[in-house]
């Protein structure tokens, strides 16, 4: 896709950042920003492969699938369920207290609300955590990736691994999404690998694989 250098800072759409070209949508949320321009820029090496995967019979099935989604989705239900199994625990001490005949401010029973008004929270909390994840639509869009970078962020007991894509879609458009590692039995996705990209917001849920 013909781009021009220019200085844009944000999507107006989603709110993020953007490469500093001239661009007709925004490639995390496709929010038409109507800053292309035309010049000479050849066609991009990756276009007829994004072709092929746009007239591959696979397509529908893939573009149709729902892929599990990211580890800010899972670690919201890891709340959840923490927060019930906490207030469960919470009410059955209170029960227990009572069946005992324990007075209302002994230990037992202050445990038990303590450990209700906890699990509410770790409830709330994962709530929120799930909705963040979800608050932004996935789309599911034919595309190669085409470089791939990785940071490491060192905590006191290991490290997590974030891995960054370059993604090209169809017509040029290329953003940088990032997604978090899922352990030493994931590979990451590799380079210069064709299929379909299936993204929320800067974040990408997962790649699938179409051979053309």
């Amino acid at each position: 896709m013909p781009t021009t250098e220019i200085e844009v800072k944000s999507c107006p759409g989603c709110g993020a950042k953007l490469p500093e070209v001239a661009l007709s949508i925004c490639p995390y949320c496709v929010t038409p920003l109507g800053l292309a321009q035309e010049d000479d820029t050849e066609e991009s090496p990756y276009a007829a492969r994004i072709a092929r995967v746009l007239a591959h019979d696979t397509l529908p099935e893939v573009m149709a699938w729902t892929p599990a989604e990211g580890p800010d989705f899972v670690r919201g239900g890891q709340l959840v369920f923490r927060g019930k199994l906490t207030a469960t625990i919470g009410a059955l001490l209170g029960f227990s207290s009572l069946l005992l005949g324990s007075a209302p401010l002994s230990a037992l029973p202050l445990i038990g609300l303590a450990a209700i008004l906890g699990g509410i929270a770790l409830i709330v909390q994962g709530k929120r955590v799930r909705a963040e994840a979800l608050s932004k639509g996935m789309l599911r869009r034919p595309a190669v990736i085409v470089d791939r970078r990785s940071e490491i962020t060192l905590k006191s007991l290991g490290g997590n691994t974030t891995y960054f894509f370059e993604i090209e879609f169809e017509g040029g458009l290329r953003g940088e999404f990032c997604w978090p590692g899922r352990g030493i039995n994931t590979e990451p996705f590799t380079s210069n690998l064709p299929g379909v990209a299936f993204t929320r917001g800067v974040e990408l849920v997962h790649f699938k694989h179409i051979r053309v």
